[in-house]
């Protein structure tokens, strides 16, 4: 299926979770964040929160720096 995800097409399997999807793109999703359609994600919710085709998904993760 076919997701827009950080505002680029992205083809994941079927059945994709959020949890999956931020597992292969960002690690273990510790500093991360997520919205799902404009609407940000608990991350209690991540793993049951299956994914749809044409959903637009942004995937933010926290760096140190200064």
């Amino acid at each position: 299926m076919t997701l827009t995800v950080n505002g680029k097409s992205m083809q994941v399997p079927a059945g994709t979770t959020l949890h999956q999807l931020i597992a292969d793109l960002a690690g273990a999703g510790r500093g991360t964040a997520a919205a799902v359609d404009g609407v940000v994600a608990p991350r209690s919710r991540w793993a049951e929160l299956e994914l749809h085709t044409g959903q637009h998904v942004e995937i933010l993760t926290a760096t140190q720096g200064g």
